[in-house]
């Protein structure tokens, strides 16, 4: 009986020790919240036209794809191309937060923004960072207006 019983928790304890527990939150108000303070900062700098100051938004996992003078390229040629920033309209969200043993948070925006030559769709991806703070990971300009054949010229 002994036997059975250490077997049991023996067996009971690795269970535990192999299990996750996480909780699982999916778009709550609250967190497209705090997430939209990082793009109406974001779009505040871009109607600016500060694009250093948009620096501080994206995330190290963004610079290891795009450096920050292609950042600022991004930027430029939005703005050259489909003119200044007028305003935007939030047309898809979606949140996913986990706290527990593998916790993370994720934040997905698409945004249809007026600038004065050309409308573009903006898929913004945000992940909240180990030190607490939500930056931006991927960062898409779509338009119309990138393939006006009167531009390329």
């Amino acid at each position: 009986m002994r036997k059975t019983s250490l077997l049991f928790g023996f067996i009971f304890t690795l269970c535990l020790i192999s299990c996750n527990f996480n909780k699982t939150s999916i778009n709550r108000k609250s967190d497209k919240i705090d997430a939209e303070k990082v793009t109406d900062e974001l779009y505040s700098y871009i109607k600016e036209k500060d694009f250093t100051r948009t620096e501080k938004l994206f995330s190290d996992q963004f610079y290891a794809v795009t450096n920050k003078a292609g950042l600022h390229d991004i930027f430029q040629k939005t703005n050259k191309t489909l003119g200044n920033y007028e305003g935007r309209e939030l047309v898809d969200w979606k949140t996913n937060i986990i706290v527990g043993t593998n916790s993370k948070s994720e934040y997905f925006f698409v945004y249809e923004v007026k600038y004065q030559k050309f409308k573009a769709k903006e898929t913004i991806v945000m992940f909240k960072e180990d030190d607490g703070v939500i930056r931006i990971v991927s960062y898409n300009v779509s338009s119309d207006g990138f393939s006006n054949s009167e531009l390329q010229k």
